[in-house]
């Protein structure tokens, strides 16, 4: 629910919704290089998976790790390369079908962040490898930028959207 109030030439606008707390991983490397995330939303796998593949080869990448978020659809990926950030909104940017709203808040905070922690029971599991002859460059142990978040729970939107709300 979002309230509305004018007073002059001020507007003040209060929303309020359900949030489930998760955690999330951020991209940004100590030394402020990123690791290469990718989210894509109602995408059956092998778009996802030809998607990757095709980053893959263009950019020489390693491994590429792609998740099942819990949803029907629902992926994120990951690769542990090592880039300057303008080089890993390139590569993100050129693949075909993410999410618009990871890449573009992502862009506006200057790192990715993906869930790692199960969302309303929903857990990631790894339904892909796609392997590559390049070696990874980095870790997971060398993720250090960790945070909690709120979203919005599984069954939000579709209320939200029952209910004719923008």
């Amino acid at each position: 629910m979002i309230i509305k109030l004018r007073l002059g030439h001020w507007r003040f606008t209060f929303s309020f919704a359900p949030v489930v707390d998760v955690i999330g991983v951020n991209s940004k490397l100590p030394d402020g290089r990123h690791i290469l995330m990718w989210d894509f939303d109602d995408k059956p796998l092998p778009i996802v998976e030809t998607a990757l593949e095709d980053i893959q080869y263009r950019y020489n990448l390693p491994n590429i790790y792609i998740l099942n978020t819990g949803k029907p659809y629902h992926f994120i990926a990951y690769c542990f390369s090592q880039c300057l950030w303008k080089h890993a909104v390139e590569i993100v940017a050129s693949t075909v079908g993410v999410d618009k709203n990871f890449f573009k808040y992502g862009v506006y905070r200057e790192h990715f962040t993906l869930r790692v922690t199960p969302k309303c029971g929903r857990k990631l599991t790894l339904v892909r490898l796609l392997e590559s002859d390049t070696p990874e460059n980095c870790t997971v142990a060398e993720l250090k930028s960790w945070v909690q978040y709120e979203t919005l729970p599984d069954d939000f939107e579709s209320r939200r959207v029952q209910l004719g709300e923008p």
